[in-house]
């Protein structure tokens, strides 16, 4: 069923965890009373009845007088407020889009692209939280804990404004929390579930990875720039991630993060890409993935072409394929060298248009894609 986003977040704002929750975030007593809990404010001059249950009679109309008060208590509109309900569970991430074209819409091509973008930049968080070790390009076969993760992740609903994606991340609260607690996001990091490490990840890596494209433009620095910010999560798929967001025709762009009230931090601000940073953070990836192979990937295709000199011995090969797994599924042409015997499997699975795989670290060399270190290579079953 597709909903707007007025009737998504009133349906999760009529949650009662939820309710109270933001309650108790704004300071409000709680009293138990027939049938639920009796909210009040610090100061008395308001209250609001939240019942135990959604099947409890007349429960919309409790909600909808609560939703009222809490507008009038706050001086702020019921949207604004429901909303906040909705996501008090969870890190939202905001990302906001300024396509060409009527407000509230996006050109197809850029919506899908934003949207891959969009998982390619969780999944850079959730690759960098599972993982010690500085990469400038993640390896194409991702961790557990991260792709676990990912299962759990959930889109919202595109809000009003320019064109604005969201990102649901549900975040387990403390067991035997009595009160709010203000952490700061770099603080007791590891003691964090591991939903809100990647929510502080990506905070910090795009931070880190805007900043790096501020010294390119501004100080005229190179590579290094990046690299030196590797340790934060600046890595090649964040920076593609990034640029994803916009087209050349289209404007800036906005990230906000919205902390679960279940485990809150000090309020952060939104950080900003232009035209001219993008370009840089798509200069970037490139240069990081000439720098690093990616490594242990497993590439699939066909036999595209096969050269050696002589009619014995070892050879090149190029492979029309991609790698397994990855998060791009754009159709590469990689070069390898291979041993005599592995080669000549190469000229018979070229000759019946066969499928092949081998697994080895990917490297950029200017235009070309080379497979380094190749294993394992073999000719995959035709499917039946």
């Amino acid at each position: 069923m597709i909903t707007d986003a007025g009737t998504f977040n009133f349906a999760q704002a009529s949650d009662p965890q939820r309710i109270s929750l933001y309650l108790t975030s704004r300071g409000w007593d709680a009293h138990e009373q027939g049938g639920g809990t009796l909210w009040t404010a610090h100061d008395e001059s308001y209250e609001v009845f939240v019942p135990r249950h959604r099947r409890m009679r007349g429960y919309a109309s409790h909600i909808r007088t609560l939703l009222s008060t809490l507008a009038a208590a706050e001086g702020r509109s019921e949207s604004q407020i429901s909303l906040e309900i909705s996501v008090s569970d969870a890190d939202v991430q905001y990302v906001r889009t300024d396509p060409a074209g009527d407000p509230g819409t996006t050109p197809i091509d850029e919506g899908v692209k934003a949207f891959e973008s969009l998982r390619q930049w969780v999944l850079s968080g959730a690759v960098a939280a599972s993982t010690d070790g500085i990469r400038l390009v993640q390896p194409a076969r991702k961790p557990a804990a991260a792709l676990d993760f990912m299962r759990s992740v959930r889109l919202g609903p595109t809000l009003e404004g320019s064109y604005i994606l969201t990102v649901y991340i549900p975040v387990p609260p403390r067991i035997g929390q009595t009160e709010i607690e203000v952490d700061h996001p770099q603080v007791r990091l590891l003691s964090q579930p591991f939903q809100r490490r990647v929510s502080l990840k990506l905070r910090e890596a795009t931070s880190a990875a805007v900043s790096a494209a501020d010294d390119v433009i501004q100080r005229r620095v190179d590579i290094s720039a990046f690299t030196e910010r590797a340790e934060k999560g600046v890595n090649a798929n964040l920076c593609e991630a990034l640029a994803g967001f916009t087209s050349p025709d289209s404007g800036d762009v906005r990230i906000d993060f919205s902390w679960a009230l279940s485990r809150p931090v000090e309020p952060t601000g939104p950080i900003g890409l232009n035209r001219d940073q993008v370009t840089v953070l798509r200069e970037a990836a490139q240069e990081l993935r000439a720098a690093a192979p990616e490594e242990d990937v497993t590439v699939v295709g066909s036999v595209v072409r096969l050269h050696r000199e002589g009619a014995l011995g070892a050879g090149e090969i190029s492979i029309a394929g991609i790698v397994e797994g990855g998060t791009n599924d754009r159709l590469r042409r990689i070069w390898l060298d291979l041993t005599e015997s592995d080669y000549s499997l190469a000229t018979r699975a070229h000759d019946s248009y066969s499928t092949v795989s081998v697994t080895g670290s990917l490297v950029r060399r200017g235009n070309r894609y080379v497979l380094q270190h190749p294993v394992g290579f073999r000719v995959r079953p035709e499917a039946t």
